[in-house]
């Protein structure tokens, strides 16, 4: 019984050491903007819709540290309480499209056969569609709250990570340790989740975190075209789309901060996962 455990247990993998840098300085960054996110009440004497009646487009100075937008509502504050709904609508849909495309990848690598075939060919065809025009399409036919920006930015994410887990589980379920847990008698469920689950995982996790910088450009794409996050609620597309206009005026102030605050969170994402790339030897 000892020598069948030890064969339903894959070989560990060797970790690799590079990467550490990349993932310290996006770890930071995102930690600098999840506390700007969180002390906002206590880091602005504004909030995200107050309007200063006397200080309508007024430039960064004392009072308003990045100055005002057209409605006179201050840029700091909005970009501090925007930064909850970038960093929850992208966290939220990325665990969305893990958990939806890694079941349908789990389940149709592991099953083979009509199943896999069907299921990946219904996903060539979600596939064949960009990205960015499918999300408008979902927005603009179920509306532009906040659950349905998640469930649209996470299900048309989906089908890469199935693509993505099925690859691992093909490669995996040849294994010898595969082989000894079902000559052992595990069930199906229990082979899928105890022993192809936890080490086809690690890729889907690898890529999430630049994924979350997708979502966040996603995010501010469909708020800038109008079909995310309504105005006046705070978000940092809508802030650079009703900002647009006053560049050409002059007053950059109202798209450069929230555009600076969107760069700099991407930038935070996409250094974690490509320090989690050069880790694990993963390639994109």
């Amino acid at each position: 019984m000892a020598v069948v455990d030890d064969l339903t247990h894959p070989p560990a993998k060797r970790v690799r050491r590079g990467g550490d840098g990349l993932i310290a300085a996006g770890s930071l960054i995102l930690l600098i903007v999840l506390f700007g996110a969180v002390a906002a009440p206590w880091l602005s004497q504004w909030g995200p819709t107050e309007i200063d009646p006397i200080a309508f487009l007024e430039p960064p100075g004392p009072g308003h540290w990045l100055g005002t937008d057209g409605n006179g509502m201050d840029i700091w504050s909005r970009i501090l309480f925007a930064a909850r709904i970038d960093l929850g609508v992208a966290v939220a849909s990325v665990a969305l499209a893990v958990l939806v495309g890694g079941t349908i990848g789990l389940a149709t690598g592991y099953a083979g056969g009509w199943v896999e075939e069907t299921t990946m060919r219904l996903l060539d065809i979600v596939q064949a569609f960009p990205v960015f025009i499918l999300a408008l399409t979902v927005a603009a036919l179920l509306g532009n709250s906040l659950h349905t920006l998640i469930l649209a930015i996470g299900l048309i994410n989906a089908p890469a990570y199935a693509r993505l887990m099925r690859a691992e589980v093909r490669s995996l379920k040849s294994h010898i340790y595969i082989e000894a847990a079902e000559c052992a008698g595990n069930s199906r469920l229990s082979i899928l989740f105890r022993h192809l689950l936890p080490n086809a995982l690690t890729p889907l996790l690898v890529i999430a975190p630049l994924n979350c910088g997708w979502a966040i450009l996603m995010l501010a794409g469909l708020s800038f075209l109008g079909l995310g996050v309504a105005v006046p609620t705070a978000e940092w597309g809508a802030m650079i789309s009703t900002g647009a206009a006053d560049v050409v005026g002059g007053r950059w102030w109202t798209s450069v901060f929230p555009g600076l605050a969107l760069f700099i969170t991407v930038l935070g994402f996409n250094l974690i996962g490509e320090g989690l790339l050069q880790r694990t030897g993963q390639r994109r």
